[in-house]
């Protein structure tokens, strides 16, 4: 398909929209691997919507007419369709009856092949039809007829009760035969049409958190495709359930389990055969009042012909007492557009579940400037020495109480997960008696090492261990589940029987009080769930290759506080999977550089070739004398600003003084962003002590970004308060708005809008480059440096692991400048106070709409006459600006001849 000229679009794009949205379309229609950068305001998540469904609604068109015009072809014959084939005929003067019959066989199979996918594009589309039939049919009386809320959370609570009352039996918690997966049975009726239902192409949207797909999906609203597109929003039990018996539980883990639980504890029925023997097992219901399949089918049909967000999908399951978490899932086949967060698209076990597929599908990562790291996160794990001790316990006591009951087959790798927890503990010295030399003990247990998988195996002492098979044990017996009845907190599971059972249970409590671990360090299961999930992810991390990652091995004086972690290396091998399958992947951000990483550590070490590999990155569509990014590399004395971490306690006064001067004109807000929080401590106790807190808050209230999370929105509502309060200058006795010191790669550096007055400056402060000592970080360098260098961009000098280290600084900085200019009409200054942003690597580093812009200054002095000029667009302002400006230039210029 050729690409468009014009897109359906709410209003007339801007140039940069539409040359966004062309190379979109052109990037799916070719199969290609895309890095799309569009600035913060710049309508990218709406270029986005439009260029792809665009794209889906002319592949839908073009793939059935190009397969009814291929079927009118054929029917002509041979001939036609291959004149060669004709020529060669000739030349042989009369065919042979077999050269005849071969041809006949080619075309009817060809033909029966066309026939079967328009088949099943005809019933994908008769489907859809019927669906929508359903949702207008649907009468207010079918959806009332239930029970109502009140009554419905009663009886959960009294089930709730009941079952909490109830004693857990002994066949609930012991392995049998291998189970099925817990999950909702698909029925045999409905296997074949799901098959072809996934034939249908899809676009597969996935964001960071939930809050960023509700805004992608208000965006969908308000496109023209919103009354036309089927979305479906998929999330986990957490967001989606609406039972209050699961919703009561603390964790996630914990609600899975009880959401399965309840499935299971349906009745069920056997058919027998004539000679009675069991021949199959049908499940009649579910104890979960919500899992109707006909209730389940009207959400799902509902949600397939509106575009509803995930807050949407539970106003309508708790109307019609319908489950939204199995409603979403069962939606995906007919759905166009499936909108996931990070989560449940990049981890292939998760993704499996909820039955998203990515073969020949499209597929598009927003906010990706993070895309690596995430990755990294989360497929590496961390298990505390009180987690190894808890499910080392709970498996023995497991093996104690089932001892005699539990085949061979399922007693070895039990035995085997026993000595394999044992090693980890003996490799964390948790089976040790405690030291009862406080220093002979810090000096022996304080320790941090790092190995490769294959090393700590050894070290550990379970190389010969199957790590593999155990974790497929572990999954088909749901032996973690069951293990959640072992507390030392309730001492045992109340056995069920006569006198046998009796003194089982004497000899089941004396057994857990000798070998219970202590109950500070145990894990409380209504916080946690059972303790071997997490040993189970661990051992997933195992089984990847062993040179994709590290085992990090740290030993404290506290045995809970001991843990061993597992570092991905290389996010590249785990992306195979997005690179082999999907028809294009397009990873996009507001600010996406650098993009070298991406290519040789997202795509190149996942087997992508260099010419599937296509980017974009667009201007901003603000007035160029909107925006002034500026470095800084002499202060207000006239020093050099090198803010280097040996350098910086000698430039306080210096930084001080730079303060004072942009807030005497910057009207409205300054954000300062400082390279940690250290550094923004010695630099909040030195405006204290030396009487600049004072002369800043002549001018401006001087805010702090706060320690913990809870208090980030009221220390916002104040700064924004503040603003608005002094926002004429003339009228609030001199102030003129607020400053906020933040921390880059802190809790407002990312996600924070501070649009128009809020942030009219921006000051990033030094380069904020992570600790180069970190165990980690030189183990990933390290790696990089071996296995990376033939992926570097052609004229690369730098080494792999220096490009990632200047890659996790300059993303954390781009990321902070980008906290100001958020819409067409905005303006602020961007300064970079530091005179290693004036290398040529560095501002390469920069988004591609600043580096154009970027000013570079030798003197104080101009450069805050250029802040002041892009500051004051506001026409109150000016001439009290202008006085403050040749004010305070008068007051460099004596601190330079001073």
């Amino acid at each position: 398909m050729d690409v468009p000229e014009g897109f359906r679009f709410p209003f007339e794009p801007y140039p940069i929209q539409l040359d966004f949205m062309k190379s979109l379309y052109k990037c799916i229609e070719q199969g290609k691997l895309g890095i799309f950068e569009s600035p913060t305001g710049t309508g990218k998540s709406l270029s986005l919507i439009c260029g792809a469904l665009t794209w889906l609604a002319d592949h839908e068109c073009h793939q059935k007419s190009q397969l009814e015009e291929k079927l009118k072809i054929l029917s002509k014959g041979v001939e036609d369709e291959n004149p060669a084939l004709k020529q060669a005929t000739d030349a042989q003067v009369e065919p042979t009856w077999f050269t005849l019959a071969k041809k006949n066989v080619a075309i009817s199979h060809e033909q029966n092949e066309i026939k079967s996918e328009l088949k099943k594009i005809n019933q994908r589309e008769e489907r859809i039809h019927k669906l929508k039939q359903r949702v207008q049919n649907m009468s207010t009386s079918t959806m009332n007829h239930l029970v109502p809320d009140s009554q419905s959370s009663k009886t959960n609570s009294k089930k709730s009760q009941i079952s909490d009352s109830t004693d857990v039996e002994d066949e609930n918690i012991l392995i049998g035969d291998i189970e099925s997966d817990g999950e909702e049975p698909v029925e045999e009726s409905q296997a074949e049409e799901m098959v072809f239902l996934w034939y249908s192409t899809k676009i597969i949207f996935a964001s960071r958190t939930h809050s960023q797909i509700s805004q992608f999906v208000r965006e969908v609203k308000k496109s023209p495709f919103g009354d036309s597109i089927r979305l479906i929003s998929l999330a986990s039990r957490q967001q989606l359930c609406i039972s209050e018996e699961v919703t009561n539980l603390k964790s996630s883990t914990l609600m899975n389990e009880r959401c399965l639980e309840m499935q299971k504890k349906g009745s069920s029925t056997t058919s027998k055969s004539e000679d009675g023997q069991p021949i199959k097992k049908t499940r009649k219901s579910s104890s979960c009042p919500f899992l109707d399949s006909k209730l389940v089918q009207n959400v799902r049909d509902l949600s397939l012909t509106e575009v509803t967000d995930v807050e949407s999908l539970i106003l309508s399951g708790k109307k019609k007492k319908a489950c939204p978490y199995y409603a979403a899932r069962n939606a995906i086949c007919d759905a166009q557009l499936v909108v996931v967060p990070y989560s449940t698209l990049l981890k292939k076990h998760t993704r499996e579940a909820c039955g998203l597929k990515l073969h020949n599908n499209v597929v598009i990562i927003d906010e990706a400037h993070n895309l690596l790291e995430t990755i990294s996160s989360i497929h590496s794990i961390s298990i505390w020495g009180h987690q190894i001790s808890h499910a080392h316990w709970q498996l023995s006591q497991y093996q104690q109480r089932f001892y005699s009951r539990l085949s061979a087959k399922n007693l070895l790798p039990i035995k085997q997960l026993i000595f394999f927890l044992s090693c980890l503990m003996k490799s964390l010295n948790l089976q040790g008696k405690p030291k009862t030399n406080q220093a002979e003990a810090e000096k022996s247990n304080e320790d941090e090492k790092i190995f490769d998988c294959s090393k700590f195996c050894i070290e550990a002492g379970f190389d010969h261990l199957n790590i593999n098979t155990l974790v497929e044990f572990c999954e088909k017996t749901k032996l973690p589940q069951k293990l959640i009845y072992f507390k030392p907190a309730t001492a045992e599971v109340t056995p069920v029987g006569g006198l046998k059972t009796f003194l089982g249970k004497l000899n089941f409590a004396a057994a857990q009080s000798e070998n219970a671990p202590n109950p500070v360090e145990a894990v409380d299961s209504k916080e946690g769930g059972s303790s071997l999930l997490p040993i189970l992810e661990f051992m997933r991390c195992l089984i990847n290759p062993n040179e994709d990652g590290r085992i990090l091995c740290v030993k404290k004086v506290l045995s809970s506080a001991s843990c061993l972690k597992y570092i991905l290396l290389n996010p590249g091998s785990l992306f195979k999977d997005f690179v082999t399958q999907p028809r294009a992947v397009i990873v996009a951000g507001g600010t996406m550089q650098p993009s070298s990483e991406f290519q040789f550590q997202l795509f190149g070490a996942a087997g992508a070739p260099q010419n599937r590999i296509m980017s974009f990155s667009c201007d901003h569509i603000i007035p160029p004398d909107h925006v002034l990014p500026l470095v800084l590399t002499r202060g207000p004395s006239n020093k050099e600003l090198d803010f280097s971490w040996g350098n910086r306690s000698r430039l306080l006064d210096e930084l001080a003084n730079l303060l004072l001067n942009i807030n005497q004109v910057v009207s409205g807000g300054v954000v300062c962003f400082l390279p940690s929080y250290d550094f923004e401590s010695q630099v909040v106790d030195h405006l204290k002590k030396n009487n600049y807190v004072s002369k800043i808050e002549n001018r401006k209230k001087l805010f702090r970004e706060p320690k913990e999370a809870k208090e980030v929105d009221r220390v916002l509502d104040e700064y924004t308060r503040c603003i608005k309060q002094f926002a004429n200058p003339t009228n609030a006795g001199g102030k003129n708005g607020a400053m906020l010191l933040c921390v880059v790669g802190g809790k407002l550096s990312e996600g924070i809008n501070f649009s128009d007055d809020l942030a009219r400056c921006v000051i990033v402060v030094g380069l904020p480059y992570a600790n180069i000592q970190s165990a980690a970080l030189k183990e990933k360098m390290d790696y990089l440096n071996k296995n990376m260098m033939t992926l570097l961009p052609e004229g690369e000098k730098r080494l792999p692991g220096q490009l990632y280290y200047e890659a996790l600084c300059f993303k954390a900085v781009n990321q902070s400048i980008g906290r100001a200019i958020r819409h067409s009409k905005d303006y602020a200054a961007l300064v970079l106070a530091d005179l290693r942003y004036a290398r040529s690597s560095s501002q390469s580093s920069l988004p591609g709409w600043i580096a154009r812009r970027l000013k570079v200054t030798e003197s104080f002095g101009p450069s805050i006459a250029s802040v002041s000029k892009v500051c004051s667009f506001d026409s109150s302002f000016c001439i009290w600006i202008s006085f403050q400006f040749f004010y305070f230039l008068l007051v460099s210029f004596h601190a330079q001849t001073s």
